[in-house]
């Protein structure tokens, strides 16, 4: 029934023109050549997804934009097992290739070529540089680059991300999204321009 089920799914996406994108999506999310979303993938609304980018066990909120080439939540072989060849540790280790998913904020910029590990949370706001890996927790507004990735810095002070994440912009439409945060730009830029 389960095979039936992802078939139908899938051919219902091919006739809407999603080739290759069968998760659970939410709406006016942009997706360019060759994206791949399996299923076991969610994403919000309002996301753009650069081309060749793969996004499997993962979750994705709203407003985030993936450069090309970025890989969100791939399978992980067995390490500790004999052989990492699936159809062998499969079945005899019982391992599988997913774990916890890839969890990701809202408004999360991922460069070109950035892996995410599945079971990692990427906070809202993060900016994660070109060609990182990232391996483990990012907080809310870093900005993180290397491989494995690290924080470098913080887009904003611990005020300012307070103000913005209290906002909650992001779990808006777009023409409200927008209002609420050009009356928080005025609000946290008016000091003399300065960041308060």
């Amino acid at each position: 029934m389960e095979i039936v089920k992802k078939a139908l799914h899938r051919t219902i996406r091919i006739i809407r023109g999603k080739v290759g994108v069968y998760g659970r999506i939410g709406h006016k999310n942009k997706y360019n050549k060759g994206v791949f979303v399996s299923e076991d993938a969610i994403i919000g609304n309002n996301n753009y997804i650069g081309p060749y980018s793969m996004i499997n066990n993962a979750i994705i909120a709203n407003y985030c934009s993936l450069g090309p080439g970025v890989k969100i939540g791939q399978a992980e072989h067995s390490k500790d097992y004999i052989t990492t060849y699936q159809k062998i540790s499969g079945p005899l280790a019982c391992h599988s290739l997913r774990t916890m998913p890839a969890v990701i904020g809202n408004d999360v910029w991922c460069g070109a070529n950035v892996v995410i590990l599945q079971g990692v949370k990427i906070g809202d706001g993060a900016v994660i540089g070109a060609n990182a890996v990232v391996t483990s927790d990012i907080p809310d507004y870093a900005i993180a680059v290397g491989v494995p990735a690290k924080v470098i810095k913080y887009r904003f002070p611990i005020k300012t991300i307070e103000i913005i994440k209290a906002s909650k912009w992001f779990d808006y439409d777009i023409h409200k999204a927008k209002k609420i945060i050009k009356s928080l730009e005025k609000q946290l830029f008016i000091n003399n321009g300065k960041e308060i």
